[in-house]
């Protein structure tokens, strides 16, 4: 029987953005076909074949994506989702963006008019299903994050990296002015308290040392009767853990796979 094909344009072709890109290109037998790349730094592009690359994100519906997945920053989807969500569906990887209320409330009355979706990965959590099954049930939700001070975006809150030489809370708060102070640092910590508790009841606590050459995010939720505790430690290459890019693109699978089998997402 023949399948459809999921068409998806990608916005970004950074370190996310060019793994997933190949991923897809390398797995056609999951029916998913990219029509579009689209980035602002025209260089990143230049060795796709330009039939793929989409210089005017205005344009992107002439490509009839199916789902368009913004990977660049959480301004880039506040900016397009009003244009996007209103023709096809959309996935943003800068789940910070969800932090900010006005984006939130735009997200939902645009899903809500156009009968389109709008999707959050998962991203560097684990646990995800256990803290969505559990949230009703959950009293406090702690997030924990360390990493080198030089795998952390310092420019929103004037801080130098290099003048951090020892063991330093950056952050220690709710979840929604972390997501203000470090948009491109916490997306694990946006998802965390958005599947939980919410990004206001939810803590983070954002440390850096010197010394450290691995990202930890350390899950810790409580409730009556329940205690969970996760602890997550990987590479990282500048503010990407090294698990981040399959996961993103499983969850691209999870939303678009129409390969024939048996599926565990």
């Amino acid at each position: 029987m023949p399948r459809k094909i999921t068409r998806i344009g990608l916005i970004g072709f950074g370190q996310i953005g060019s793994d997933v890109y190949r991923r897809i290109e390398a797995n056609p037998q999951t029916g998913m076909q990219v029509v579009f790349v689209a980035d602002k730094d025209s260089n990143l592009l230049a060795e796709l074949p330009r039939e793929l690359v989409l210089d005017d994100l205005n344009d992107f519906e002439g490509r009839k994506p199916d789902l368009v997945i913004e990977m660049a920053h959480k301004d880039v989807a506040k900016h397009w989702a009003p244009l996007i969500l209103t023709k096809c569906d959309m996935m943003v990887v800068s789940v910070t963006a969800i932090a900010d209320r006005d984006n939130e409330r735009m997200f939902k009355d645009l899903t809500r008019e156009h009968g389109t979706r709008l999707f959050l990965p998962h991203g560097g959590v684990v646990g995800m299903d256990s803290l969505i099954e559990c949230r009703d049930a959950l009293d406090s939700v702690h997030v924990v994050m360390k990493k080198n001070p030089m795998n952390v975006d310092l420019e929103l809150v004037n801080i130098d990296p290099q003048s951090i030489t020892t063991e330093t809370v950056l952050y220690d708060g709710p979840a929604r002015d972390a997501c203000s102070k470090f948009p491109r640092n916490v997306n694990t910590i946006a998802a965390i308290a958005y599947a939980s508790l919410g990004l206001d009841e939810t803590r983070a606590t954002l440390i850096v040392n010197p010394q450290w050459n691995t990202a930890t995010v350390a899950l810790h939720a409580t409730g009556p009767g329940l205690e969970m505790n996760i602890e997550r430690i990987e590479q990282i290459t500048g503010v990407t853990g090294a698990t981040t890019p399959a996961s993103m693109y499983n969850s691209i699978q999870s939303i678009c796979n129409q390969e024939p089998g048996i599926h565990l997402r």
